[in-house]
C-alpha cells in the first residue's frame, strides 16, 4: 500500500510539474535580425537570407533568389521587418524546439536553421536535419526573404566551373 502511494505522489507531483511550466511567449522588443538557411547535400547553403540592420540603422536584406545562387542585397524600409514579425507571430515560430531530428538516423539529407533577435535581446533559435515543425513559417520566412530580394542588387558572383 504504501508503495502505490508513493507512486501516486510520484505520479502527481511530475503531473503539476508540468502544468506549472511557463508557456513560451512572443517577445515584446522589436525584431532586429532575421536569418534562415536550409542546407542540402552539395558545399554551401542552398538557401540563405539576412535581414539584419546596418551600422546605419537601416534594415538590409541578403538573399539568394534560387537555390544555390547568388546573394542580392537590397536596403528595406522599417515597415517591412514588422512582415517578418508578424509571421513570427501568426506561425507561432517562438514556440519552436531548438532542435528537430527524425525518430529514425538519415545519413544524407538536408537541414535548416532559424534565428530571430530582438531589441529586448531575446533571441529565438531553432535548427533541424532531416525534419521540421508543423506549420509554414519558414517557408513564409523563406518566401519574404526571395521576394524581397528580386528586387536586389547581386553581391556575390557564383563561382565559375570551368576555371
Amino acid at each position: 500500500m504504501k508503495g502505490y502511494r508513493g507512486l501516486l505522489v510520484c505520479l502527481f507531483s511530475g503531473l503539476f510539474g508540468l502544468l506549472g511550466c511557463t508557456a513560451k511567449k512572443m517577445p515584446e522588443g522589436d525584431l532586429v535580425r532575421v536569418e534562415f538557411s536550409r542546407h542540402g547535400t552539395m558545399a554551401g547553403p542552398e538557401y540563405k537570407g539576412i535581414v539584419e540592420q546596418d551600422s546605419t540603422g537601416v534594415f538590409v536584406i541578403r538573399a539568394m533568389r534560387e537555390a544555390y545562387g547568388p546573394m542580392y542585397e537590397k536596403k528595406i524600409d522599417a515597415a517591412v521587418i514588422q512582415k517578418f514579425r508578424q509571421i513570427i507571430e501568426e506561425e507561432k515560430m517562438y514556440k519552436y524546439k531548438e532542435s528537430y531530428r527524425p525518430m529514425m538516423e538519415v545519413l544524407d539529407g538536408w537541414g535548416w536553421s532559424f534565428e530571430a533577435k530582438f531589441s529586448d535581446g531575446t533571441k529565438i533559435y531553432s535548427h533541424g536535419s532531416n525534419a521540421s515543425p508543423n506549420g509554414n513559417g519558414l517557408a513564409r520566412i523563406r518566401g519574404l526573404m526571395t521576394e524581397l530580394a528580386m528586387e536586389g542588387e547581386q553581391i556575390e558572383m557564383p563561382e565559375d566551373e570551368d576555371e
